[in-house]
């Protein structure tokens, strides 16, 4: 993405309390569309994985229940964590996929869920996923809070690891520009139906003035 990266400040005193708090308040703020499924969070550890979205399979398969919606969070994001702006963002993300989840079910019932299969085992789809979430997040409003995280996460990985990243998520320079365009030409980003696929992609969806 075209601008200055955001200093994030550390959250060195975040408890898994304020971790649900959070969750919720963007939940509430941000996808009214999920406020009546039952949402749950869990704690997992992992060097490069640090929010994580899925469902309780075993509701999702009989029609007769809601989608239960899980959202896994990292240990370590408690200790040196990203800012609350970030997180925020990040949690928007995931949400993005809830979102996802029960348009899928509502449209195709479990068909519609296990069709998500194949980004578990193919990159490209899995690219393609993680990215239109990505979108729905700038979409909402969290564009900023997720370049934050991004930046916060390249940091703490390898070479390895970020390229990984860069690979399957928009960058923070990407980020950046979609921001602005959904900002600023927000008919253009609306109308997005297939992610771009880099920052020369983004750019070709609107005039310069779009990116100002």
């Amino acid at each position: 993405m075209i601008g200055t990266l955001i200093l994030l400040a550390s959250l060195t005193t975040t408890t898994p309390a304020d971790l649900d708090r959070l969750l919720l308040e963007v939940r509430d703020a941000s996808f009214p569309e999920l406020q009546a499924l039952p949402l749950t969070t869990t704690r997992f550890s992992n060097p490069t994985v640090f929010f994580m979205s899925s469902f309780d399979v075993a509701a999702a398969l009989d029609d007769a229940q809601p989608l239960r919606l899980l959202v896994s969070i990292n240990d370590d994001v408690l200790v040196d964590g990203p800012s609350e702006l970030a997180i925020r963002a990040v949690l928007a993300h995931e949400l993005g996929h809830s979102v996802d989840y029960v348009r899928r079910r509502r449209h195709d019932g479990a068909a519609g869920l296990l069709a998500l299969l194949p980004a578990l085992l193919w990159p490209p789809a899995e690219t393609q996923m993680e990215r239109g979430t990505d979108l729905i997040a700038v979409a909402r409003g969290y564009g900023r809070g997720l370049q934050a995280y991004r930046t916060w996460l390249y940091a703490r990985l390898d070479k390895d690891a970020v390229a990984q990243k860069r690979r399957v998520y928009y960058s923070p320079l990407e980020l950046d520009l979609l921001t602005r365009l959904a900002a600023q030409c927000s008919a253009a980003f609306a109308a997005i139906t297939t992610p771009p696929a880099d920052a020369r992609g983004i750019a070709a969806l609107g005039s310069a003035a779009c990116f100002d």
